[in-house]
């Protein structure tokens, strides 16, 4: 079975034979993206985005590499 990983391009038209396993892969990732929201869980990225840390750095008066700090330290708290 090939696997689709993220970032991978796939071209498929409609009676592929591929589809079936494409389509029932994005029902159960957008199923578990709704049981997520349904508990008050969110995806959010690894890492945090320019934009990400500047807003955090405005919103606590601090520099962005205690934001950094402060993200990757809630990150891990995860585990």
């Amino acid at each position: 079975m090939s696997r689709i990983t993220a970032g991978a391009t796939v071209r498929l038209q409609p009676g592929d034979k591929g589809m079936d396993v494409v389509s029932d892969r994005l029902e159960t990732a957008l199923e578990m993206v709704d049981t997520m929201a349904g508990t008050g869980l969110t995806a959010v990225p690894v890492k945090p985005t320019t934009e990400m840390l500047l807003a955090g750095s405005r919103a606590g008066g601090v520099g962005v590499e205690t934001v950094w700090t402060i993200y990757m330290a809630m990150l891990r708290a995860i585990d």
